[in-house]
Formats: C-alpha cells, sequence, structure tokens
C-alpha cells in the first residue's frame, strides 16, 4: 500500500491540534505540514503530539520564495529555507517543499542562472539532514510564486546536479495534461521526490481551485498505477484547496479524501 498523508494546506481553518485528530481518525498514516501552521504551533510541541498521534512527517509545505535577481533577498530567503530544512530534519520529515520563486524581469535562462547556487547550498544542507529537498512547479498564474511551470522542465532542472538529495513534487493538478508525463514517470521515477494528490475540474478558469479526489476529470487511478508501474514509493501528499472545499467543509473533505485516496488503489 502506497504511504500518504493530508496536508495542512487543505485545512487553513484548522488549528495544528484539530488537524492532527482528524487526519489520524481519517486513517492516514501521515501529515503533510504548513510550515505558517508549524511556526504558529513550534517545533518541539508538534514533535510530540505527532507522535503521540502516530503520524508520520512527509513534507513541509513550501519554503523557497527564492526574490531572484534581488542577491539580498535571494541570501535572506535561502537562510530562511535552511532553517526550515533543520526543523524538517527535527521532524524527520522526507522531504521539503520550496518554491523557486518568481522572477518576472528575468527569462526562464536568467532565472535558473541565480537558482542554480542557491539550490546547490541546499543540497549540501539536506545531505547533512538526510531530508530531500523537492523543488515544487506551479501553474502558470501563479508566477509569484515560481518561474517553473512543468513537471518535465523542472525534472530537467534538477537532473542537473545529479543528487539524491534533490527531486521534484509531481503535482498532478498542474502535470496530469503534461506531453510525455507517462514516460517521465516511467524513465525518471528517481527525480519524483513527492506526489501531490488533488482533482481538476474541466472548465475550472483558476488556479489552485481543486475537488476531492475523484470529483473532478483527472485520470487518478491511471496515473497511480503507472507510478506503482515504475517502482515509486515516497510519499503521496493530498492537497486540496479552494471554493468547493471549503463550501463542503474540511470535516466531510478529510475524510472522504482519505477514502478515494485509498479507492484508487484496489
Amino acid at each position: 500500500m502506497a504511504r500518504f498523508s493530508v496536508s495542512q494546506i487543505t485545512t487553513p481553518g484548522w488549528s495544528f491540534e484539530q488537524d492532527v485528530e482528524a487526519f489520524a481518525a481519517a486513517g492516514a498514516p501521515g501529515i503533510g505540514l504548513s510550515i505558517r501552521k508549524l511556526e504558529a504551533h513550534g517545533v518541539a510541541p508538534a514533535r510530540r503530539r505527532l507522535r503521540e498521534a502516530g503520524l508520520a512527517v512527509s513534507c513541509l509545505t513550501s519554503s523557497g520564495f527564492f526574490p531572484l535577481g534581488d542577491a539580498d533577498g535571494e541570501q535572506a530567503a535561502l537562510a530562511r529555507t535552511l532553517a526550515h530544512l533543520e526543523d524538517a530534519a527535527a521532524l524527520e520529515a522526507d522531504c521539503l517543499m520550496v518554491l523557486p520563486g518568481g522572477a518576472p524581469a528575468l527569462s526562464w535562462e536568467e532565472a535558473a542562472a541565480r537558482l542554480r547556487p542557491l539550490l546547490d547550498a541546499l543540497v549540501r544542507a539536506a545531505e547533512r539532514h538526510a531530508v530531500r529537498v523537492a523543488i515544487e512547479p506551479t501553474s502558470q498564474l501563479r508566477m509569484d510564486l515560481s518561474f517553473v511551470h512543468g513537471f518535465g522542465e523542472a525534472l530537467d532542472l534538477v537532473a542537473e546536479f545529479a543528487s539524491p538529495w534533490l527531486g521534484v513534487v509531481l503535482e498532478l493538478n498542474n502535470a496530469w495534461i503534461e506531453r510525455a508525463l507517462y514516460r517521465n514517470i516511467r524513465d525518471r521515477t528517481e527525480l519524483i521526490a513527492l506526489v501531490q494528490v488533488s482533482d481538476f475540474r474541466i472548465g475550472t478558469l483558476c488556479a489552485s481551485e481543486r475537488v476531492v479526489i475523484s470529483d473532478g476529470d483527472i485520470p487518478l487511478r491511471r496515473i497511480v498505477g503507472a507510478l506503482d508501474a515504475a517502482g515509486y514509493d515516497r510519499w503521496y501528499d493530498i492537497e486540496l484547496l479552494g471554493p468547493a472545499i471549503e463550501a463542503e467543509g474540511y470535516a466531510s473533505v478529510v475524510p472522504r479524501a482519505v477514502a478515494r485516496f485509498l479507492d484508487l488503489w484496489r
């Protein structure tokens, strides 16, 4: 059975404690931690509470946000990201999700050139802490968060480093329609650090408007089947957000999403 977690991004209106209780009660073996909620709760109390609940930490989300092209800002963001990496290690998280940051005045190649030395520093720290750094592509509508918008281009970027401590988030809500998706899953599985699971309803016109697993149009059973066949054995993180999630309510969404995820494997 695949390892899976529920992300705290799914339940922004709940407290850290509510998340832990609800996710454990729904049968999730893991939790994807929101850095915002973690900072409000505290790392040491979070570690104690998660151990009591029997929840493993799949990931911390999200760090980075490098203001590429602003040298002082880049270094400040790097220091903050390195601190988040230490928190991830303290919580025995599998990975730290990192958003590369926006760079509207730069070309893609110029932005990548600014990012590479920052990733070099992160990779060295990731190896020391035994926590993988996971680059997170975003929708093209979220240019404020990242200049990397595709799973394939993110794979190309991290492949340059040839490090087991740097990988890519396969964010299915964004990547499911990409060219070469199944080939990349098959041939570059080792670069996938985390699979982020949600669903998308065709006709949606805004970024980050997701629906509960199997309420939308993503062929999730086919995709997880391809991942399984390729030997992917890291975490799946259920991350749902948007108006449909808020309208239904977290108390319904969380157990329903867990049940729907488990059904993908039957």
